[in-house]
Formats: structure tokens, sequence, C-alpha cells
């Protein structure tokens, strides 16, 4: 997910590899548990090669196949689906009513609250790094409302595409249990030096690149 208000153009299929720094902050905040975790738009693996847990299998949806080959050699990756995550339906759910102990993704801007829904369906654990206004409009209120997340501030602006910070606030949102519930927690996470924002993703066996932006 990347604002487009300073005047760029949006990346085919909202293609903005995460930045390391901004998953690392989450992971010291949020503690969750090993298990079977999903990356519903994997991308080149931004985000999975950043968590790197021994305790964590993953599997990866990507809706582009040329990121296949470079998603294979991550380690951790059990399982790898190309295709549209919205039409996604694990064999897994067969079986158990959400069949993922916990989602990380940065979501499509244009797809973001269906991705929110059909990942709670997924997941009793759902993480989304989301612009900071997400909390409001009319049309997501009633959702907001009903399933109120947990609220994560990065006080940093990220850099989607390497050239400067984004034009807006971000945060990761947590819902912890997909149940119903009228209020969250806000938590102003702590700032990231700014060597550290400049550094690259984690070496996924690809080219080294500048983080920035959606994985």
């Amino acid at each position: 997910m990347s604002s487009t208000n300073r005047g760029t153009e949006r990346t085919g299929f909202d293609e903005y590899p995460t930045p390391a720094w901004a998953v690392r902050r989450l992971m010291e905040a949020v503690h969750f548990k090993g298990g079977h975790w999903l990356e519903p738009c994997a991308g080149e693996g931004a985000i999975i090669s950043t968590i790197s847990r021994a305790d964590v299998r993953w599997t990866a949806v990507e809706i582009q196949r040329r990121f296949e080959p470079l998603l294979r050699k991550i380690p951790g990756v059990d399982s790898i689906e190309i295709g549209d995550f919205m039409g996604y339906k694990p064999r897994a759910a067969l079986h158990s009513k959400r069949p993922f102990d916990v989602v990380v993704t940065n979501p499509p801007y244009l797809d973001a609250m269906e991705f929110v829904a059909h990942c709670l369906e997924l997941s009793t654990h759902v993480a989304m790094l989301l612009r900071l206004n997400f909390l409001a409009s009319n049309k997501r209120n009633v959702f907001m409302r009903e399933y109120c997340p947990d609220v994560y501030v990065l006080p940093d602006r990220p850099s989607f595409t390497g050239k400067g910070t984004d034009s807006i606030e971000y945060a990761w949102f947590v819902w912890d249990s997909g149940e119903r519930r009228t209020a969250g927690k806000l938590q102003v996470l702590p700032p990231t030096a700014a060597v550290e924002r400049r550094h690259v993703v984690a070496d996924t066996g690809r080219r080294k690149r500048k983080a920035s932006g959606i994985a």
C-alpha cells in the first residue's frame, strides 16, 4: 500500500515491498505465537524474510507468478499459491474454522477492507499495515465499531518507493480474535533511526534493494 498524493503513479498490482524496519517494530510490540502463518500479498517475500522465525511456517499467496522463484528460496515457506487472494480457499479450511494462526501483510490500497474481512475468516490473529486514517470513513464505520482492532502507530512515515517517505502516517492494525468488540488499544511505537530506515530488506536470494513499500 502507498499513498499517491504527491503526484506519483501507482505501480502494477500495488507492488511496494514492505520496509523491514516497519515489520520489526510490529514484532517487538506484539508477541504472536508460532505456527502456520499466512502472507496473502507475498510479493518477493519482504515481510516473510524479515520475520524469519524458526517456529513459523508460511503459506505465501501472490498474484504475480514471476515472484514464485524468489519465494521458494525463503526459509520457512511451506506453500506458495499463485492467484488472486480474494478467491483463495485453503484446503485446510475444510478441517478448521480458521486454518492459520497469524496473518501479517500490507494489502493493496483499493482492496484493503476486502482483504481484512477475508483474512479474519482465515486466521485468529490478523496484522495489517494500513494508513492511519483507515480508522475513519462512513464506509468502514459499522465494521470498525463492531470489530475494533488494536492500533500500533509508526511515528516515522515509511518510504514505499525509495524516493522519499509517503505522504501520510501508517499503523499496524491488529485483530486478535476475530470476535466482536467495540474498543481496542492505541499504542505509538518508538521511532526508528534513519540508518535503519535506509537499510536494505532481508536477503531472500535475490538482489538486495532498499526497503520500500508493500509486500
